[in-house]
């Protein structure tokens, strides 16, 4: 069991101290845990969605030294959650290349200035029409993953959070995203966080996930856990999910570099 998408304290909208996350992990027997706290923002946007700039590197540390001091718990890995932010490629490019990294998420939350899963900014919804959004942000998580920033692209389909769903038959959609993320050389992470949100359904939906399949896209797991009790969680149900849409194996990032492991 893997879960590749934990958070802590640091990026100011999560609980918790690497050592509690670790601790749980290994309560639960999972074997690979990979920290993937929001890399720095650009100046002029909101303090609560990422770490500082300068905190940066007290981050880095601590899950190196969590790594280092491994008994019988799980293997910890460093990673960073980054933004797809279209004006900001080379500030998001600086600090992944600047530190030994294993993996960099990608995630679109932004819809232009919108952080469109934000529950306080969800009454923005309305300003939209349902395709037109689904449209547009399909459009930016192509674009994201052709984009050469990221290894693995976080909850794909995040747009779904609160329930926002298309009249159309979003298949097309999933068809041109599963085809950039081939091109893009991208896996993709199976996320259990939508299950604790108002969609109540794993990232991505098993349409989704089966056209991923089909284009032979790799996938990975994670919680996106903001909390230590919610490591792992969910993770029989996305198993399930996988073997279900065709998948045998899923991938875990060292040193940027992916490695295949069965579902287990």
């Amino acid at each position: 069991m893997i879960d590749c998408h934990v958070h802590t304290s640091r990026c100011r909208h999560a609980e918790g101290q690497p050592a509690d996350y670790v601790a749980a992990a290994a309560a639960r027997g999972i074997e690979v845990l990979t920290f993937t706290d929001h890399l720095p923002l650009p100046e002029g946007f909101s303090a609560e969605y990422a770490m500082p700039r300068d905190e940066l590197p007290a981050y880095i540390e601590e899950i190196l030294e969590a790594g280092a001091a491994r008994m019988d718990g799980p293997e910890v890995l460093l990673g960073v959650e980054a933004d797809w932010l279209p004006e900001h490629t080379a500030h998001v490019r600086e600090l992944t290349a600047a530190y030994p990294f294993d993996v960099v998420m990608g995630s679109v939350h932004f819809i232009d200035d919108w952080a469109f899963d934000d529950p306080a900014l969800v009454g923005r919804y309305d300003e939209w029409d349902a395709d037109a959004l689904w449209e547009r942000y399909f459009a930016e998580l192509e674009r994201a993953s052709a984009s050469g920033l990221f290894d693995v692209m976080s909850h794909p389909d995040l747009v779904k959070k609160f329930r926002c769903a298309p009249a159309a038959d979003p298949r097309a959609l999933y068809e041109a995203a599963a085809h950039a993320m081939t091109h893009g050389d991208v896996a993709v992470e199976v996320s259990t966080a939508g299950l604790r949100k108002p969609c109540a359904e794993i990232y991505p939906a098993r349409d989704f996930l089966a056209e991923l399949r089909r284009a032979d896209v790799p996938v990975t797991f994670g919680s996106d856990a903001h909390r230590p009790e919610d490591v792992g969680y969910g993770w029989a149900e996305a198993r399930e999910l996988l073997r279900e849409t065709g998948y045998q194996s899923v991938v875990v990032f060292r040193s940027r570099l992916p490695e295949e492991r069965g579902l287990s």
